[in-house]
């Protein structure tokens, strides 16, 4: 079973959640395209997202996720929380 909270969502109907599998408790992002690209699904760990993302939906898991941000660091291998 899966968890599955919406963080982001664009104008042409793409929706971004953030995922929790329940079984082995790794979290993820689910990319959810919209309806005329076909409702494609990409699943990508949190970091890689982080790593590799740009725009608002990238922005809006920051802030939910509470965490400290260094965009100018491709590499970061985490993100701390915010104190």
């Amino acid at each position: 079973m899966e968890s599955l909270q919406e963080f982001s969502s664009s104008s042409n109907g793409d929706r971004w959640f953030l995922g929790k599998d329940e079984q082995s408790r790794r979290t993820f992002v689910l990319h959810r395209a919209n309806d005329a690209s076909g409702g494609h699904e990409t699943r990508s760990e949190v970091q890689a997202f982080l790593n590799a993302a740009t725009g608002p939906e990238r922005d809006a898991l920051v802030a939910l996720l509470g965490v400290a941000d260094d965009t100018g660091d491709a590499e970061q291998e985490f993100y701390s929380p915010l104190s």
